[in-house]
């Protein structure tokens, strides 16, 4: 979560981080990378789910959603506030792959951001992924403590990453 990853920044326990943007701390320097696509995800035996799921049909839903006070939380509140006043969710994690766990085993659905589906993660068989309507993106960006001495290895990385600017998402096509 960012604002784990900030406050490694801020120990020097990390160099760099990759984390959801804005972040409105100035001892922070972000370099916006690409936007991350959001996508619901629901358990395979729900029955009928439409090919894009929209705010009204995931509002009826039972959701597990991120901790409250999270970036992601935030703007999937938002999206889901399209259909009216968005509902308070079954469960709420710190972790997306907590999430994942709990839809894979029928319990709700949840909006995840697409990134999270990738090889090393929680595997998705008893999941359905769906796009959602409108659609939500995420901006993610690269994070560095301002002012902070690097080092050639930091340079490198760093560099290697802002390559990624304006790059699509390596987002999972559905």
């Amino acid at each position: 979560m960012t604002p784990t990853t900030l406050q490694m920044l801020k120990t020097n326990a990390l160099d760099l981080g990759l984390c959801a943007l804005p972040i409105e701390d100035p001892a922070f320097e972000t370099v916006p990378l690409f936007k991350d696509e959001l996508v619901a995800i629901l358990p395979a035996a729900l029955g009928h789910v439409p090919k894009n799921v929209t705010p009204a049909f995931l509002s009826r839903c039972p959701l597990i959603l991120g901790s409250e006070n999270s970036a992601l939380r935030r703007t999937i509140t938002d999206w889901l506030a399209l259909a009216g006043p968005p509902p308070r969710p079954l469960m709420e994690f710190d972790n997306v792959e907590a999430m994942k766990s709990v839809v894979a085993v029928g319990l709700g659905a949840s909006i995840v951001p697409s990134l999270s589906l990738g090889a090393g993660h929680v595997g998705s068989a008893n999941m359905l992924v769906r796009p959602l309507s409108p659609r939500a993106s995420r901006q993610v960006g690269l994070v560095r403590l301002r002012g902070k001495r690097g080092t050639e290895g930091m340079e490198l990385v760093f560099a290697a990453l802002l390559g990624l600017r304006g790059q699509r998402s390596p987002a999972r096509s559905m």
